[in-house]
């Protein structure tokens, strides 16, 4: 048996629902430990606890995030054995590994791989499963499902904006296009002009924004962190809604890159600048199409690589910047699996309750139940904060792709063959809880524009009592539904 027919036997027996690797992955020579409050900790008692750690070097957060550390350690010790040896110590909180995040696979097409002459392959779609370039857009790689083996035929192993491959954990990859300099917003479109290709989001249409749209647009002062492998801010459907840091420190005029460590989060993957389109794309402007909350104000904070992974150290970064920032509604497309004991991402999400700032999760895009022994977090964590989204497709169906749970799913969205923005202003259609995500921080949005006093408990209770109840999404959700933003705002007049 050749070794493609042998890589392909392999993918049969997984299931496509099996595609995203399971195990957990973690930097090899790197911990976070977060130490107890208010216990006493000399310079003499840390170097101790250092040195019998293997510690190489320290990285100390400060603010809201005080008493957490990033170790690097030696080449020759465990990142387990050094796990243990810190959780001995009375002052030690929890330590762990410095988990691996990805942002969930973009699937170009409702079936996601091509089918191949002779095999039977569930969910398969007839073509090259490349993208819709839409607006001067070309096709989509495809991303190999095994490195050095060509399957699904035409896809490729290099990273630098290949979007859904992992390629090498936490690192930049690729240097991929230059980042640009932020452009100065532009002025508002008035009267507002019909965006002309608002027919291509049927999700906006299912889920009641457009009609919704007639009353309610949104507004500036509500700040949505898209959390992700950063954004085009100066695409042309993008630039009037991006979040501009009224006191920038850093260079971080509409975010922050905690890849690169600058202020210039530019997206060279896809997949944060699709997520910000359907989140805020400019509504009224003449431009293309309109994300679900016409006019917001969208964080760009990158931490995922232009080959789609990061680190948990980066990703708490991130949500603590958005925490400290003002932004309101945190979109997170990413996640891994088997992590459930990664204690310093829940304390995180928990930092955002404790400010009142609402975390919407992908629920993952393995087919699997996030309720089971194999769950993907942050989606299937229990932060009373959280709300985690499955993915429906146009004809009301559950995306075959798509994990549920109706224990640790809330709602579901539109996530397969959503049409949005990505770099160099064009646009695409991509498939995935990825893309379902962000039309729920989206309604969140405009629900929260409609009544800033409000809590996230009051805009997460008003979403999850509004839904369009499903027989696809019976026992997959805990609703039971698919979100509905008109529902949610008539509900509060």
């Amino acid at each position: 048996m050749s070794i493609f027919k042998t890589a392909l036997v392999v993918v049969m027996a997984m299931g496509l629902g099996s595609l995203s690797a399971v195990a957990s992955e973690y930097k090899q020579n790197e911990i976070i430990v977060k130490f107890k409050d208010g216990a006493f900790r000399s310079r003499l008692m840390m170097n101790d606890l250092y040195s019998a750690t293997g510690v190489t070097k320290v990285r100390r957060y400060k603010g809201i995030m005080k008493g957490m550390e990033q170790l690097t350690l030696q080449d020759n010790v465990k990142v387990q054995d050094a796990v243990a040896e810190l959780m001995r110590s009375d002052l030690v909180e929890f330590a762990q590994p410095n988990y691996i995040l990805h942002a969930y696979p973009i699937r170009t097409q409702a079936g996601g791989i091509p089918c191949i002459p002779g095999f039977e392959i569930p969910g398969c779609e007839p073509g090259d499963g490349g993208g819709d370039g839409g607006g001067g857009g070309g096709e989509t790689p495809i991303p190999c499902l095994f490195p050095g083996i060509p399957f699904p035929p035409g896809c490729t192993d290099e990273g630098g904006g290949t979007p859904g491959n992992p390629g090498n954990p936490g690192n930049p990859g690729n240097p991929g296009p230059s980042r640009p300099e932020v452009a100065p917003a532009p002025a508002e479109v008035i009267p507002p002009v019909a965006d002309p290709d608002l027919s291509k989001t049927y999700g906006m249409n299912k889920i009641g924004a457009i009609e919704a749209w007639k009353t309610h647009r949104g507004s500036k002062s509500i700040i949505v962190a898209d959390i992700d492998t950063g954004v085009d801010y100066n695409h042309e459907d993008l630039s009037f809604n991006m979040w501009r840091n009224p006191n920038p420190t850093q260079n971080d005029l509409v975010g922050f890159d905690f890849v690169h460590n600058d202020g210039l989060p530019y997206d060279d993957n896809q997949h944060g600048t699709h997520t910000s389109g359907t989140i805020g794309a400019v509504g009224g402007n003449g431009k293309a199409i309109s994300g679900v909350a016409q006019q917001v104000s969208i964080m760009a904070l990158k931490f995922l690589s232009g080959e789609g992974s990061g680190t948990t150290a980066d990703a708490i970064r991130a949500i603590d910047y958005a925490i400290d920032n003002g932004a309101k509604i945190l979109s997170n497309s990413w996640g891994g699996k088997g992590d459930d004991d990664n204690k310093a991402l829940y304390a995180a999400i928990e930092r955002a309750k404790a400010k009142d700032v609402l975390f919407i999760a992908a629920a993952g895009n393995d087919g699997t139940d996030n309720d089971g022994k194999d769950p993907a977090y942050p989606a299937a964590f229990n932060n009373d904060n959280l709300i985690a989204v499955a993915a429906t497709d146009a004809k009301d169906g559950m995306a075959f792709f798509s994990n549920y749970g109706k224990k640790t799913t809330h709602v579901a969205a539109p996530g397969v063959d959503v049409y949005s923005t990505v770099p160099g202003n064009r646009y695409a259609k991509f498939s995935g809880t990825s893309m379902a995500c962000p039309h729920v921080a989206g309604a969140a949005a405009l629900i929260w524009s409609k009544n800033p006093e409000w809590t996230y408990k009051q805009v997460k209770k008003v979403l999850m009592e509004t839904v369009d109840v499903l027989p696809s999404l019976q026992g997959k959700t805990i609703t039971g539904g698919r979100i509905n933003v008109l529902k949610a705002l008539r509900s509060m007049e």
